[in-house]
């Protein structure tokens, strides 16, 4: 470490970074303008950097992204993910481990992962389809690197993000969710009225609020408020692997407030009944609450909390039962965004009812509506100004009329 004046005032600070590859010294130097003091404090700081980027260097060459991964999921998966979204980055990450695990973090460059994705687009499917990978696929790849990498980076075992680097894969977004139509909604209405109260309420609350299948089964009976007729979403379940469920914060960590329907007011109002009388009976052998507030809405039998997946099973059967399309609980969350847009509510009411992030979201999703939607508008500015133009033309042809009756 060395510490030179240059001029009057001007300092310059130099301290060895150690060697290169043909054994030459790297010399890091830093400008100082100010008193011999200043230089000193400087040389310090650029010497501590320069330590700790060593240590970073050190550790990151001694992992390699198999080992960081296995970290990454005990100190931070375990703790801050839900087990299905565990379960599914540990499935994703088998293709990853396969290709770049046994490289080090600090070895790990562009070009690596621009072989990885090239590579993707001609694997077979791990679930054994016909078929290549999607570029929608692939690009999971990419978001799950991303995420490791930026953690890496966060922890200071890396100093920048190789990924960040790299374009992602393109793809286009198509939302393919099979949907009922209005007809057949009403077939599904109708037919829906011979089933059981909750039943009835997973349905509606799906079609009505566009809710999700975990937010319906993390509700509470104190999130509906009866008399204001709203309910609160700030909580959503999910199934653990292996049984039982657990409870966490919503998809994007907010809570919306929304306003419930009469009709699903009502319906709620005849469940909340039904349930309070089947805890009565059930007496010493109800699991949940003592407090109905605080018990859920879907349980099993005996009070505990219910499992999303039951939802997916009984309407899996209800609609082959009645010769209906084939659709999935989030399904009725596309139904209910389709009705809102066509409609005529605007994007941003919509996105807040789902639980968008941002409307935005919403966009890329229904894009094939707003399209439609946008579509109507042209429709709609040829009428305005065709009706405009016909005012005119008559309110002029009396004009003209009322001149010649004076003229003459």
């Amino acid at each position: 470490m060395a510490i030179r004046q240059r001029g009057k005032g001007t300092w310059q600070v130099r301290i060895s970074n150690g060697y290169d590859q043909l054994g030459r010294q790297t010399i890091i130097t830093r400008t100082v303008h100010g008193a011999y003091k200043d230089a000193v404090v400087e040389e310090r700081i650029l010497a501590a950097e320069i330590a700790k980027k060593g240590q970073v260097q050190n550790a990151s060459r001694k992992m390699t992204l198999h080992d960081f991964f296995d970290y990454w999921l005990q100190n931070y998966a375990c703790t801050h993910l839900a087990p299905k979204t565990i379960e599914l980055y540990t499935y994703e990450f088998r293709r990853i481990d396969i290709a770049l695990g046994a490289k080090a973090m600090d070895k790990i460059e562009p070009r690596h992962i621009l072989m990885f994705y090239a590579n993707l687009q001609h694997c077979p499917r791990l679930d054994r389809r016909q078929g290549h990978l999607s570029p929608t696929s692939i690009r999971k790849y990419h978001a799950l690197l991303h995420l490791l990498f930026k953690r890496a980076v966060r922890w200071q075992i890396l100093f920048s993000n190789p990924i960040d680097q790299v374009d992602p894969p393109e793809y286009t977004y198509k939302n393919e969710k099979t949907i009922l139509s209005p007809e057949e909604t009403g077939k599904f209405l109708l037919l829906l009225k011979n089933e059981p109260l909750k039943h009835q309420t997973w349905c509606l609350l799906a079609i009505a609020l566009g809710l999700r299948r975990g937010e319906i089964f993390g509700l509470c009976w104190k999130h509906i408020d009866f008399k204001n007729k709203t309910i609160l979403i700030e909580q959503s379940a999910q199934a653990k692997v292996g049984g039982g469920v657990t409870i966490g914060p919503t998809k994007t960590r907010q809570t919306r407030l929304l306003s419930v329907p009469d009709s699903l007011m009502t319906l709620l109002t005849s469940y909340r009944a039904e349930y309070e009388s089947t805890r009565e009976t059930i007496a010493n052998k109800w699991q949940g609450s003592q407090d109905l507030n605080e018990n859920f809405l879907f349980t099993t039998w005996d009070g505990l909390p219910g499992c999303p997946d039951s939802m997916n099973t009984w309407l899996r059967r209800f609609v082959k039962a009645h010769d209906l399309p084939s659709i999935s609980p989030h399904s009725f969350r596309h139904m209910t965004a389709t009705y809102l847009i066509t409609a005529g509510v605007d994007l941003r009411t919509v996105a807040g009812k789902l639980g968008h992030a941002n409307s935005t979201t919403t966009q890329v999703v229904y894009s094939h509506l707003l399209q439609t939607a946008e579509h109507e508008t042209a429709e709609v500015m040829d009428k305005i100004l065709h009706t405009t133009l016909k005012n005119a033309e008559n309110k002029q042809d009396g004009e003209t009329g009322t001149s010649h009756k004076n003229q003459k």
